[in-house]
This record gives C-alpha cells, structure tokens and sequence, in this order.
C-alpha cells in the first residue's frame, strides 16, 4: 500500500508541476489551472491497483435515470458487474468550503440508483457498461488535501457526511508539491474491504 501511496502522490505531483508550465512569456495566471479531470485519473488508478484486475472502475459516465442525466465521478464495479461502491471526488474541496450540496446531490443519486436497480453507464469512447445496484453501496466523499481550507471547515463537511451515511476523507495535508498523509490509508484499507464484500 505504500508504494501506491507514493506512487499517487508523485503522479499528483507531477499534474501540479504541469500546471506551473507558461502558456506565453506575456501571460500570468493568477490561479491554478483546473487538475480535477487528472486527480480523479490519478484516483482512479490508486483504486484499481488495490482491487483484483477482474474488478472495473467507471469514471465519470453518463447515466440516465428518469430522463436525467447523472455523472458519479467514480463507480467500483465487482466481477458479478455489481456497483460495491460510489465515489466523489473533489480536488478542491477547500474552495468549496460548505460540502452539503455535494453530499445531497450523492444520496440523490444512490436513491435514483437503487429505485433504477440497473444502471446503463454510458462511456463516450467505448463500449457502454450496464451494472447493478444494490441498496447498501458504500458512499465516499475524498477531498484532495487540508492545504485549501481551514481545519474546521474540513470536520464540518465530515460531520455532515456522518449524518448522511457517506465516508468523508480528507487524504493529504499540505499542498499538491508536498502532500503529507492524512487520511488515504484509511481511504485505502475501506477500498481494500470492498474485495471481501460477497
């Protein structure tokens, strides 16, 4: 597990360097340049390298419930195409500073979920995958590091996460050149008890 830790936070580390790259001598970016697609790759991989190769992991699909469109960023789909969990992923939590609306907006989606019981998961460049899902599929919230947001903002988001059901991690501290780690080896060891689940 640490190796894949490492391995995470050096590929983390490398999608930041990327950003400080100019785009001209004459241009100053007074932000930095949106990484979330990359960090969920980079999620997305450290998830598949703890789960056998007989497990898929759908990014970011276009589902279709009610004639609603619907975009979990992150399903973990069992060799029985059984969804075992749903997983959120905020690269910039800290900005978001209040997670209620992106924690509502996941219960929303489980409920839509579970009354579907099949889900169509649309892929925009390959073959679409149809899965099941069940009424207990774990729910993850992770948000990047505690360098863009105050402490006590981080614990409000937990707490509210508690109350809904939803494992809440904040998985490094520091910023994206340096991460420390927080919570990503209990992130990891609940990813690692999803291969017990029958």
């Amino acid at each position: 597990m640490k190796q894949a830790i490492l391995e995470l936070k050096n590929r983390i580390f490398e999608i930041y360097k990327s950003t400080q790259e100019p785009l001209n001598n004459n241009i100053y970016r007074g932000h930095l340049r949106s990484i979330s697609t990359d960090i969920e790759d980079s999620i997305a991989v450290f998830v598949s390298n703890l789960l056998p190769e007989t497990y898929c992991l759908i990014l970011d699909p276009s589902i279709y419930v009610d004639g609603k469109n619907n975009r979990p960023d992150l399903l973990i789909v069992n060799d029985k195409q059984e969804v075992i969990a749903m997983i959120k992923i905020k690269a910039n939590m800290g900005w978001c500073r209040n997670a209620q609306w992106v924690l509502k907006d996941m219960v929303e989606n489980n409920n839509k979920f579970i009354s579907a019981k099949t889900l169509l998961c649309e892929i925009s460049n390959g073959e679409n995958k149809e899965v099941s899902y069940g009424s207990n599929v774990p729910m993850f919230l992770i948000s990047l590091t505690d360098g863009n947001c105050s402490e006590s903002k981080h614990q409000a988001n937990k707490n509210t996460a508690d109350e809904l059901g939803i494992k809440h991690y904040l998985l490094f501290s520091g910023w994206y050149g340096g991460l420390k780690d927080k919570d990503i080896e209990f992130f990891a060891n609940d990813i690692l008890s999803l291969r017990k689940v029958k």
